[in-house]
């Protein structure tokens, strides 16, 4: 699926949240997250501080450590300035080597 970081992170924090802590293994179908989201989601929420694996950190994590919230509040999202771009396509200097030269527009009807 192409969910995002945060909304695979809130769907990893709800399961916890309503069916109590549980092993990774346990996580990934309750939370109905793929592997790959899983894996990006509990990375994302063990460095925003609001998920962590039982013991922490004087045991290392096993197979079936439990993984509980922490109680900590998820910090609001980041804003990402999207990269300017040019309205000139990028592939115009290839075009220019190859001396292939864009068509003109044409003037709308």
């Amino acid at each position: 699926m192409d969910r995002t970081t945060r909304e695979c992170v809130l769907a990893l924090m709800n399961c916890l949240r309503a069916k109590g802590p549980m092993p990774r293994h346990r996580l990934a179908a309750a939370s109905r997250l793929s592997a790959a989201e899983l894996t990006r989601a509990l990375k994302s929420a063990r460095q925003m501080g609001v998920v962590a694996y039982a013991g922490e950190p004087d045991v290392a994590a096993q197979a079936d450590t439990l993984l509980v919230l922490t109680g900590r509040p998820l910090p609001p999202p980041r804003k990402v300035t999207p990269a300017v771009r040019e309205n000139t396509p990028h592939f115009q200097p290839l075009l220019d080597a190859w001396g292939i030269a864009r068509p003109a527009r044409r003037p709308a009807s």
